[in-house]
């Protein structure tokens, strides 16, 4: 059991529904994707993350989202601009401009933020391929065909936050760390939770047998919206 003091359900409710107000505004006007049209698996999927963050962090975080829309920033839009750096370098480039730029402060704690889930979620992909991987790769010189990366994912999402919620959530990674706790593990087990399931155990199980008997593979969502996985679904919202 954890001794670190975990998001309060009514933060993760705050953070949850300003999230899927931005989404809802991303490229207002043109085509939706699919999954903005799918409240439940949005709600499921980021509750799933928020639920394992710390009460600093995600404290931070909501403080975030009330200034960015105090502002007329819509973090959800920038997190997919910050992906296309490396999915669509030439489309990054024309959109760039609607970004807030992150520190080099922020940047570098994006990065050691990033390449410490990596590594939590590398190890996940060995102990449950069928649940952690979901069909996509771990790292973004992966990236092909309309495939991103859960590096890309990852990355472009932590651009969004500030220094105070970097830092906060970095301190909260490595203390649950120190206690033999993988961050990126709760994250995946608050997802499987989601579908029903009671562990990872029976979550890899079952999604390996759906896998082998459907041929296809299953997703436990992605970092940007909860539901889909494609670059071009991102670039239908930008």
């Amino acid at each position: 059991m954890s001794s670190q003091i975990f998001a309060t359900p009514e933060t993760v409710d705050q953070i949850v529904s300003r999230e899927w107000r931005m989404f809802q505004a991303v490229n207002e006007g043109g085509e939706r994707a699919d999954c903005q049209n799918d409240r439940v698996t949005f709600d499921g999927m980021r509750r799933g993350q928020f639920d394992a963050w710390s009460r600093e962090a995600a404290e931070s975080y909501l403080r975030d989202l009330e200034d960015a829309e105090r502002s007329g920033r819509n973090l959800v839009s920038e997190k997919y601009i910050h992906m296309m750096k490396t999915t669509e370098p030439s489309k990054y480039e024309e959109l760039a401009s609607r970004i807030t730029a992150p520190s080099d402060r922020a940047r570098e704690l994006a990065g050691e933020l990033s390449d410490k889930l990596l590594t939590q979620t590398e190890a996940l992909f060995g102990d449950y391929p069928h649940v952690a991987g979901s069909g996509r790769p771990l790292r973004s010189s992966y990236d092909f065909g309309g495939v991103v990366s859960i590096e890309t994912y990852q990355l472009g999402e932590l651009l969004t936050y500030s220094e105070r919620t970097l830092g906060a959530l970095l301190r909260h990674v490595l203390a649950l760390e120190g206690e033999g706790v993988s961050f990126a593990g709760r994250v995946l087990e608050n997802s499987a939770a989601f579908y029903g399931y009671k562990s990872l155990d029976e979550a890899e199980a079952a999604t390996k047998e759906i896998a082998d008997n459907m041929e296809f593979e299953f997703s436990y969502g992605c970092a940007a919206c909860g539901s889909c996985d494609t670059s071009s679904c991102a670039e239908r919202r930008v």
